[in-house]
């Protein structure tokens, strides 16, 4: 069995802990795929500090609208305000940037249940 110099180890163990570093949304309020009542912020959970970089809220073929992230909030939680939704499947599209300087993205789909 050939076996790695332990330098040669420590980088790679280096790379790798760097690759996982960057910051990744873990959990969103609404939840990912949930149907809620009309909801007036969604909250972006990632796993290192961040700050939002571009917003943009579509239903359906609608013309997408651009949303603000509360102001002065850099963190690992962030919240976004919304306006008054109407039922139907929304997405909201989002780009974060790290305080690593990485770019991120990704988006969270929910339902707006019909008002009762």
């Amino acid at each position: 069995m050939k076996t790695i110099p332990f330098w040669a180890a420590l980088l790679l163990a280096g790379a790798m802990g760097a690759a996982h570093a960057h910051s990744h949304l873990r959990s969103s309020t609404p939840a990912e795929g949930s149907t809620v009542a009309a909801p007036s912020q969604v909250v972006l959970g990632f796993s290192e500090p961040s700050q939002l970089a571009a917003l943009t809220l579509t239903r359906g073929s609608d013309p997408a609208m651009k949303v603000e992230p509360l102001p002065a909030q850099p963190g690992q939680r962030l919240t976004v305000a919304l306006p008054k939704l109407s039922a139907g499947a929304w997405t909201l599209s989002w780009r974060a940037i790290g305080d690593d300087g990485h770019v991120t993205h990704g988006s969270v789909h929910f339902t707006v249940a019909p008002a009762r």
